[in-house]
C-alpha cells in the first residue's frame, strides 16, 4: 500500500484527491489549512477521514505532493519540516513554472525532492481528467521508479524532462498556457461572435474546432493548418470583419489575434512580407 499525502486543497490538489479515492492500492490524506478549504473538500464527496489538518496528518508516508500556488511552495516546504522530523518521504511539488530547486531548503534536512507537473488544465475538480495526462518530471535517478509507479496508478504518463526542458522551465510552462488558455480564448471569442450573429454556436462550433485541432496536431504537417482571409490575403473580408465587430471587446481581441496570426503566417512562409503589411493596414 502506497501512502500519499497532498498539501493544498485547490483545483490540482482536490482533483488528485478525487482520483486517489478510486485507487485501492493508495492510502491518501489531503491536508487543509482553513475551514473554508475543508468545507470545499467535504462538498466534493471526499472521504471525511482523508481530509485532515496539519496537526492530524500522518506524514510518515512515501510521497508528499505540494499542490499550492507557486509563491507559496517555499513557505510550505519550511512548514513541512516541523511535521516530518522522524520520517523521510519523497517531497515533490506540482508547479509547471518552477524546478525542483524550489524545495531545496528541504535538502538541509536530508529530504528527497522532485517536481512533477501534470500537463493538464484544472478548471474544475474532476478525477477523470488525469487519465492519460502526461507529467513532466524532474527528479533524482533513485526516485524515478517510485514516481513512475505513482503516476501509473493514477493512469498518467511519466515524461522525465530533459536538461534542456529543465533549463527552459518557463518556456515549458508557457507552452501549457498557450495550449490551454489561448485555446480557451479562441473558443470564447468564437462563441461570443456567434451569439452576436444570432446563430446557435452549439450547432456550428464543435465540428470545425475538432477538425482544426486534429489538423494542427498532425505530425506530418510542418506548417500550421491555417485557412481563411488572412492567409488568403482577402483584405476586403478582413476589413468587413473589423467593421462588423467595431470597438467592442470582441473587436479588439479579433484584431489582436489576427495580427498574431498574420505574424505567424509570415514567419512560417505562408504569406509574403508585402501581404503582411497589407493585413496590418486592414486591421487598423
Amino acid at each position: 500500500m502506497m501512502k500519499v499525502r497532498i498539501i493544498g486543497g485547490g483545483s490540482v490538489g482536490s482533483t488528485l484527491a478525487l482520483k486517489l479515492e478510486t485507487v485501492d492500492s493508495i492510502n491518501y490524506q489531503i491536508v487543509y489549512n482553513s475551514e473554508s478549504t475543508k468545507a470545499k473538500l467535504t462538498e466534493l464527496g471526499l472521504t471525511t477521514e482523508s481530509i485532515v489538518s496539519w496537526g492530524e496528518a500522518d506524514f510518515d508516508c512515501d510521497i508528499i505532493l505540494i499542490c499550492v500556488k507557486d509563491s507559496q511552495i517555499e513557505e510550505v516546504a519550511e512548514q513541512l519540516k516541523k511535521y516530518t522530523e522522524n520520517c523521510s518521504p519523497l517531497v515533490l511539488h506540482t508547479s509547471g513554472a518552477k524546478n525542483k530547486e524550489a524545495l531545496k531548503s528541504l535538502l538541509e534536512s536530508n529530504y528527497r525532492i522532485a517536481a512533477a507537473h501534470p500537463y493538464q488544465t484544472f478548471a474544475k475538480s474532476e478525477n477523470d481528467i488525469l487519465a492519460g495526462t502526461s507529467w513532466g518530471v524532474e527528479s533524482e535517478y533513485n526516485d524515478k521508479e517510485l514516481i513512475e509507479k505513482f503516476i501509473s496508478l493514477i493512469d498518467g504518463k511519466t515524461i522525465h524532462l530533459s536538461s534542456k526542458a529543465i533549463e527552459n522551465r518557463s518556456l515549458y510552462h508557457t507552452s501549457a498556457v498557450a495550449a490551454s488558455n489561448f485555446l480557451a480564448l479562441s473558443v470564447e471569442l468564437a462563441k461570443n461572435i456567434a451569439d452576436e450573429a444570432g446563430i446557435d454556436w452549439e450547432n456550428f462550433l464543435p465540428h470545425i474546432m475538432k477538425t482544426t485541432l486534429i489538423n494542427n496536431l498532425n505530425e506530418e504537417n510542418d506548417k500550421p493548418a491555417i485557412t481563411g482571409p488572412v492567409v488568403r490575403g482577402d483584405m476586403e473580408t478582413v476589413r468587413n470583419h473589423v467593421l462588423a465587430l467595431g470597438e467592442s471587446v470582441n473587436g479588439v481581441v479579433y484584431k489582436n489575434m489576427s495580427e498574431s496570426l498574420a505574424l505567424m503566417a509570415l514567419d512560417k512562409g505562408l504569406i509574403p512580407g508585402e501581404k503582411f503589411e497589407e493585413i496590418m493596414e486592414a486591421l487598423g
